[in-house]
């Protein structure tokens, strides 16, 4: 296959157009983050398992966008995908690993392939993508690039009978300070985003709408909001990196207090 390369000497820096690796686009943060980079004039490889569920973003933006059949768990596939992603635009600027599995089952029922199947998604799959990203941006010129991890609120305080998701997202927190100390020689960082209660995939079938809930704290955040997160993380200069971002709503419970 002869892919093309579109940006081989694309400038870095703040207000420079990126080029992303976006996994799970087809819905919920995936979507929305593919979807801000794509408004502010970068470039996206968005992946999915599905490409049917992101062709409309094809349709919409043209030749901004790559999209790419994904398995994470896949290491070929990973390797395929990151691959002609580089290829095609001539450089990767930002890795955004989001695809991930919701958990809730009491730990005494969880079995050990139920248990393998959310590491294989949630920790191995960015650890996949990640690497595969390093190999490019250590290598193109100019040199580096940033890789933005999917975290969660609940690295920070758990919910109940979440251990594997719980377990998935305290890893990540250490994959994100491991990738970010090793990458430096290379001008390559990384950073983690924990959202609080949000508006997304996990929990549109109990809400309509993000916003206000029954009471102050069941608001849910629009992942929009979310979403400029990691615009601001990507856009930054190259010499500085937002490590670390918890955002959630004013009034969330059992986070910054114990009600």
């Amino acid at each position: 296959m002869t892919h093309r390369k579109e940006n081989s000497n694309a400038k870095t820096g703040p207000g420079a157009e990126k080029v992303w690796f976006i996994t799970g686009t087809s819905r919920g943060f995936g979507r929305i983050w593919a979807t801000a980079a794509l408004a502010r004039g970068d470039k996206v490889a968005a992946t999915a398992r599905n490409l049917s569920s992101i062709a409309d973003l094809k349709e919409k933006f043209g030749s901004n966008v790559l999209t790419l059949e994904l398995d994470v768990t896949n290491a070929h596939q990973v390797k395929e995908a990151v691959t002609h992603a580089h290829e095609h635009f001539g450089r990767l600027d930002v890795v955004m690993n989001n695809a991930g599995v919701p958990t809730h089952i009491p730990t005494e029922d969880i079995t050990l392939e139920y248990w393998n199947q959310v590491m294989a998604v949630n920790l191995t799959g960015m650890f996949l993508c990640a690497r595969e990203a390093i190999r490019y941006m250590k290598s193109q010129e100019p040199q580096g690039g940033r890789i933005i991890n999917m975290g969660s609120i609940s690295a920070k305080t758990p919910r109940p009978d979440s251990l594997p998701y719980t377990a998935t997202k305290f890893a990540i927190q250490g994959m994100t300070h491991q990738l970010t100390q090793d990458g430096r020689k290379y001008g390559i960082v990384s950073s983690i985003i924990h959202p609080g209660s949000t508006f997304s995939g996990f929990n549109q079938g109990r809400r309509s709408a993000p916003g206000p809930g029954p009471t102050p704290q069941d608001y849910s955040m629009d992942p929009a909001d979310v979403a400029r997160v990691a615009v601001l993380m990507a856009s930054l200069p190259d010499e500085v990196n937002l490590y670390e971002a918890t955002i959630l709503p004013n009034q969330m419970r059992s986070f910054i207090s114990r009600g």
